[in-house]
């Protein structure tokens, strides 16, 4: 096959959510760091392809999970190749994301994370039930950008605007980009705890944190941005 071919595989794999022949064509081409790379360009447009059908109602939430995941089958082949020959990581940044304290739902968190990873993000996921001081810390420790912060419950909203309160009160405010969401928490309540971004789903969470690191602002001075579905 032309590489143009093989690109054009990989889309495809990547649509049709089959892991093992998008893992197969990084093996194949591992050889070639820079087709790889462009490769994974192509990958990489692909699952934001994927992102913008789902928030147009052009395809289902099992059918972007598996394309994600299928964007990490291929990523975890291709990113050692490449970060061994550019000798640095191959990350959009870093985000730290939890469900908090007092909810226990996990599937929309999980959801986030693998849209996340399969975009380009280093994910630290810290679960559920999770308090706002040891999200904070861990964000900290670990030199993230943004902290993504999921409530399914009304009553675990309250740990969001916790959280964005403590940051202020730490003087770090200005370190962390804040992104909330969640079935409850709407775009103004988002601004109204003074968070910096907000977004409906997983795929918008993904463009919303991406619009943030490129954003060049410090955290309590970026313009708020909110995607819907």
């Amino acid at each position: 096959m032309s590489k143009q071919e093989v690109i054009e595989t990989l889309r495809t794999a990547i649509f049709e959510g089959d892991e093992a022949r998008a893992a197969r064509i990084a093996g194949e081409i591992s050889d070639d760091p820079d087709f790889l790379a462009q490769a994974v360009d192509a990958a990489i447009a692909t699952i934001k392809e994927v992102g913008n059908r789902f928030g147009a109602g052009e395809c289902f939430l099992p059918e972007m999970v598996l394309a994600a995941e299928t964007m990490l089958a291929f990523m975890q082949i291709a990113s050692p190749v490449l970060e061994k020959t550019t000798g640095k990581a191959l990350k959009t940044g870093k985000v730290v994301l939890a469900t908090v304290k007092g909810d226990i739902h996990t599937i929309g968190k999980d959801i986030v994370a693998t849209m996340l990873n399969a975009s380009g993000f280093e994910v630290v996921d810290m679960g559920v039930n999770v308090a706002p001081m040891d999200v904070i810390k861990t964000a900290e420790q670990r030199g993230a950008q943004i902290i993504a912060l999921s409530a399914l419950m009304t009553t675990s909203m309250p740990y969001q605007q916790e959280t964005v309160a403590l940051l202020k009160e730490l003087n770090i405010r200005n370190k962390f980009f804040v992104v909330v969401g969640g079935g409850p928490v709407t775009s103004e309540y988002a601004r109204t705890i003074g968070a910096d971004g907000w977004a409906a789903d997983a795929a918008s969470a993904v463009r919303v944190c991406e619009k943030l690191t490129a954003s060049g602002e410090k955290p309590s001075e970026v313009k708020f941005i909110t995607e819907e579905k």
